[in-house]
């Protein structure tokens, strides 16, 4: 599907999901460029805007279609005719009657800094021991996405089964996601123990996250394999090096090499899901090949989509029938 869309006369540059919004926008000059072309897949789903002179990211005034992006809340959206959210894109609100715990860490390994972090329990299941799910950039998937209410609803089709989850949220995303130790070992060290004393769990840990939470799901189970059940990542940050952490500048990537590597012990399991409308489709593809080749149990999923909230909505589901199958 092609659609052509009328670029505003404030309009400064162009930001989209085939930029990374904001990261690498591409000039405009909207008297020599009055329109825009965008090739959108008959089953897809893209996210854009404009940035005006003050730098800001605005809609586009000619669309409604607001995208649905904590990050990007300005966006616009397009979709194709084909286009179907998952069922279970957005659960029902009415599914969250577990156990909320909060917890307010004091991390030595993070220099004391206080860190607050969500547990939920399934109702019934209180001091039951459980599979643990730590997520990444958890008040997106708690308050946005409610993953854990996507799990209460696989439960009650017996497609998956009971978990805890752990909605843990950085101070510094950039930083801690990007191959920082000390972030590992909070993770690790701290914050497991401290959801272990709210409720048992099984010794199954699923590690997961998106974007360079992903990065940070994959290097905590490669720190540690023997507490990583599972790994699910959604368009992983997969690129860049600790000493160069160019993750979108660079075709380097640390952790494929660490894959690549026969050294290396590998959790079990891992879930990818990607779009094929961002800058990482290849380099999750080369992680998914060297996790086969690997004899890691893989699941590989990539849709007609960009790098945003609703891609990976549309994935949680499938992320956790796969992670907590019965």
């Amino acid at each position: 599907m092609r659609v052509t869309v009328a670029v505003p006369d404030w309009a400064q540059q162009l930001a989209s999901d085939d930029t990374d919004m904001e990261r690498a926008p591409v000039p405009l000059e909207p008297s020599e460029t009055p329109t825009v072309d965008f090739e959108v897949p008959d089953d897809g789903y893209f996210e854009y805007g404009f940035v005006d002179a003050q730098g800001k990211l605005r809609a586009d005034p000619s669309n409604g279609v607001k995208a649905d992006n904590p990050w990007y809340p300005s966006a616009s959206a397009l979709s194709g005719p084909d286009y179907r959210p998952d069922p279970f894109s957005t659960p029902d609100r009415e599914l969250e009657r577990g156990q909320r715990d909060r917890l307010r860490l004091t991390s030595a390994a993070l220099g004391g800094q206080l860190r607050r972090v969500n547990v939920y329990t399934p109702s019934g299941h209180e001091g039951t021991p459980l599979p643990l799910v730590v997520v990444q950039d958890g008040v997106a998937f708690d308050r946005l996405a409610g993953i854990h209410l996507v799990g209460e609803a696989l439960v009650a089709r017996g497609e998956a089964r009971p978990a805890r989850y752990a909605f843990v949220e950085p101070v510094d995303r950039r930083e801690e996601y990007g191959y920082s130790d000390a972030y590992l070992e909070f993770l690790l060290a701290e914050l497991l123990p401290a959801v272990e004393a709210v409720g048992p769990g099984t010794g199954e840990n699923v590690w997961l996250g998106a974007s360079l939470g992903g990065l940070a799901s994959a290097n905590a189970a490669l720190a540690r394999p023997d507490l990583a059940a599972s790994v699910v990542t959604f368009s992983g940050a997969f690129l860049g090096e600790p000493e160069h952490k160019e993750y979108y500048a660079t075709r380097n990537s640390r952790l494929l090499e660490r894959l690549r590597n026969r050294q290396t012990e590998l959790p079990a399991r891992w879930y990818l899901e990607v779009g094929t409308i961002e800058w990482l489709t290849d380099i999750n593809r080369s992680v998914h090949a060297a996790l086969e080749a690997r004899g890691v149990e893989t699941a590989m999923v990539e849709r007609h989509a960009g790098h945003n909230w609703t891609n990976w909505r549309n994935g949680m589901a499938p992320a956790l029938r796969f992670a907590l199958k019965p």
